[in-house]
Parts: structure tokens; sequence; C-alpha cells
């Protein structure tokens, strides 16, 4: 495994995360804008890969050639959104496909441009890493700046962590663990957090009657029985009073940090008020899973 990272930019990060690294693109539409002799292997590989047919799409400028062209199937690329302040690396991209040759009416149908054709295809693994810690983890000057480039880490810089695939394993190690709390933190019901909590609602909210279809298309798919304690409205309350209430959680909070963020199925659950509250009242908010887990081993 090696391991590259890109620095993409605030603003291209911001108008074109969301797109296909945050947002996933079909394997059907990707194959129809490939080369025409590439079109089988592609389909079979990305589908192989990807059997329920979406997938993360990311592509470098012809400019990043001699460095792209050593990126292989299971390397990895990190994605610099900013280098401003601390940075934000918050993708990690695990690449499943790769073909060396450029696909450019591909780039040009997923961001409107040709300049990107080098692409990769994987899944987004979201991650907490700012690009300080960064350049303190692969022992790059503090002074040191990607300028919009492509890079490959070299090997030795990453001895310490055993190697590429060490560090790759120690930046999607969970931050928490099921037998306590680990590394959340648990905020009390001062005022200053209820203010924050109620920001906070204020804030999910709002975005949610931006999204207000992202809401409908969860409860359609999810239903209305909490995805956490199986809690059911209806049940307890009655159906005049009861049926069709449930609340929608935001996964990701990349949706408070940028107005412009896509949102997808897959960054929602539907949750009870209760469980809602829980999610938020540990720093970070704590994901479903997690108090799901907790809960069944309380009862188990």
């Amino acid at each position: 495994m090696q391991l590259f990272f890109h620095d993409v930019g605030l603003k291209g990060a911001n108008a074109d995360f969301p797109k296909t690294v945050f947002g996933e693109v079909a394997v059907s539409d990707i194959v129809e804008h490939c080369p025409s002799h590439l079109q089988a292997e592609i389909e079979d590989k990305l589908l192989a890969e990807f059997p329920d047919g979406w997938c993360n799409v990311w592509g470098v400028p012809d400019g990043a050639k001699s460095v792209i062209r050593q990126l292989k199937v299971d390397d990895v690329m990190l994605l610099i959104k900013t280098t401003g302040g601390d940075g934000e690396m918050p993708a990690l991209c695990h690449v499943k496909g790769f073909w060396k040759e450029q696909l450019l009416d591909l780039s040009n149908f997923l961001w409107g441009s040709s300049h990107f054709p080098y692409v990769f295809f994987f899944k987004t693994q979201h991650i907490e890493l700012t690009w300080t810690q960064f350049k303190k983890d692969v022992q790059y000057m503090p002074n040191f700046r990607p300028s919009g480039n492509v890079y490959r880490v070299k090997s030795d810089r990453l001895e310490h962590f055993r190697g590429s695939g060490g560090y790759v394993s120690h930046l999607l190690q969970k931050p928490y663990v099921i037998d306590d709390l680990g590394d959340y933190e648990i905020r009390e019901n001062s005022p200053e957090q209820e203010y924050a909590e109620g920001e906070r609602q204020v804030r999910e909210a709002s975005y949610f009657k931006r999204n207000s279809k992202l809401v409908k298309d969860a409860k359609a798919e999810f239903g209305f029985i909490c995805q956490v304690c199986e809690f059911d409205f209806e049940s307890v309350y009655g159906k005049e009073l009861g049926a069709g209430f449930i609340e929608c959680h935001h996964k990701n909070p990349l949706h408070e940090k940028d107005e412009n963020y896509i949102s997808t199925l897959n960054d929602v659950c539907v949750v009870c008020s209760n469980c809602h509250r829980m999610l938020h009242r540990t720093k970070p908010a704590m994901k479903p899973e997690i108090l799901k887990a907790k809960l069944l081993k309380k009862y188990v």
C-alpha cells in the first residue's frame, strides 16, 4: 500500500466534494462516460467492488501525471480541503479502481471540466485529521506548502507507524470503546450546554428545512421506528397523536460547517427524541450504532 495526498483547496473542495466525495455516483453513469474500449472492463471491476452500484470518485489534473501514474488499486489517497489554520483533511480514499488512461468525458460529466482526467474510484471514509497533524505524522517541515499538487509519501517517513498500512489503520481507529465512553466527553446540562444544544437544534432544523426532501426520503426509507432503541411513537401514543412522528438525525457534522454540503440517505437516520438528545450529549456526537450497542449490552 502506498499513501498519496492531494491539496484540493477550499474552493474546489466546497464545489466538488459534495458531488463525488461525500456524494456517490452511479456506476452506470460512470461507465456511460468512459471510452468504449474500457466500458466493459470498468463496469465489471466497479460492480465487483461496489455491488450496490454506487461509489465515490475523484480526479486529478494532467499536471499530476507523473505522480498519479504511480497510483495502484489498494493504495490510499488523502484529500486536503484546506491548509488554512490547522487545515482539514476530511476524506480517506482507499482506491478500488484506477485506469491510467485519461477519462476526459467522465471528468467533464462529473465536474463540468475535462481538467481532471486521471480518475479513481473508492468509498469515502471520513477521518478527523488536520494538515498540521499530518505534517507531524509524516515528518514534513512545518512551513511545507503543497500548493495544490498531488504527492506520494515516501515509505521511510511512515516507519514509526510500521508503514503506510499502519498509518491508515491509525487514522481509521475508532475514537470510542463500547465498554465505556472512550474519547467521548459528556456535556453536563449547564445553562451553557443548554444554549449550545439549542443552537445545534436550530442549525440541524434549519438544515433539514432547506433539505425537506431528504427528511421525506429518510422517513420513506427507514420508517417511523427509532433506529437506536426501536421506540414506536404510534404504538405508545396512539395513531391520532403518534402516527408519522419521528426525528431525523444527521450523522455527519460536516453539514453544520458547510452550507453547500449535499447529504445522502447514508448521512442520516431516524431516531426518537430521547435518543436524539443522547446522541448529542457527548462531544463529538456519538455514532448511532454505538448508542444502540450500549443499549443492547445493557439489556442482554
